[in-house]
């Protein structure tokens, strides 16, 4: 998969995951390995939004790990379209992340010293030199996600909405094949995390991403078009539309 320079238009659409019996341990000190996932098969198609749910512990930041690349499988492989993620080492990871990847965090991971403009601008500059096609992008998308007026402020002088929503414009900024979310919305009331979730969707008309969250609301799960449920670091079971009754998740 070739790498392109931040604005082009083959970056614009998502690309498929492709996971085949996948095993990930962790060393323990002065015990046995602990088995996180185990023989994980998954196809995710290119541009799908799919919501992982689970118990705390059961894989989810894991499997979020093993794609950004941040950790690395023990066995089996996993394709990022015809890419072998596997087999990249960690200097290919990060030129990757750089420029196909897109993170949102529960926490927001903002920059303290850097305005709301530089934050979202942030991606654009590390992924190369910015082309004239986006360097009113940072701005705009500040606007999109409804902070006009704000570009100069710096994170401690916004909400926890504010700064959420600054992290979903630096996250799509420079418009990644992969949107990897990690409960964005655990640490943000009822109403705040759903403006969150529907300036996602918004967004996603701009390009069209792969996008992967992990949560344990059942409610912020159903604006994914597929939930998977892991325990234990196995699928469970699947589902697309409205949860049943009984899910792995709370």
């Amino acid at each position: 998969m070739p790498e392109h320079s931040s604005g082009e238009t083959a970056r614009r659409t998502g690309f498929s995951i492709t996971c085949r019996a996948l095993e990930k341990s962790y060393r323990i000190p002065d015990g046995p390995p602990q088995k996180v996932l185990s023989g994980v098969d998954l196809k995710v198609e290119a541009g799908e939004w799919l919501v992982l749910m689970g118990d705390s512990g059961s894989g989810k930041s894991t499997f979020l790990n093993l794609l950004a690349g941040i950790d690395t499988i023990d066995s089996g492989s996993m394709l990022l379209g015809d890419l072998p993620w596997h087999t990249r080492n960690d200097d290919e990871r990060t030129r990757f992340r750089r420029l196909h990847m897109g993170f949102v965090f529960q926490f927001y991971n903002l920059f303290p010293t850097l305005t709301v403009l530089e934050n979202v601008a942030l991606p654009l500059k590390l992924a190369g030199p910015v082309l004239p096609s986006d360097r009113t992008r940072p701005r705009d998308l500040v606007a999109a996600v409804g902070l006009s007026g704000k570009e100069k402020k710096y994170p401690s002088e916004l909400s926890g909405g504010e700064q959420q929503r600054v992290a979903i414009a630096r996250a799509l900024v420079h418009r990644p094949r992969l949107v990897l979310a990690d409960e964005p919305t655990g640490s943000l009331d009822h109403q705040t995390g759903r403006t969150v979730l529907t300036l996602i969707s918004s967004l996603r008309a701009d390009f069209s991403p792969t996008i992967i969250m992990s949560t344990h609301s059942r409610e912020v799960a159903q604006s994914g078009d597929r939930i998977l449920f892991i325990r234990d670091g196995v699928i469970q079971s699947e589902t697309s539309g409205s949860l049943p009754s009984m899910t792995a998740g709370r």
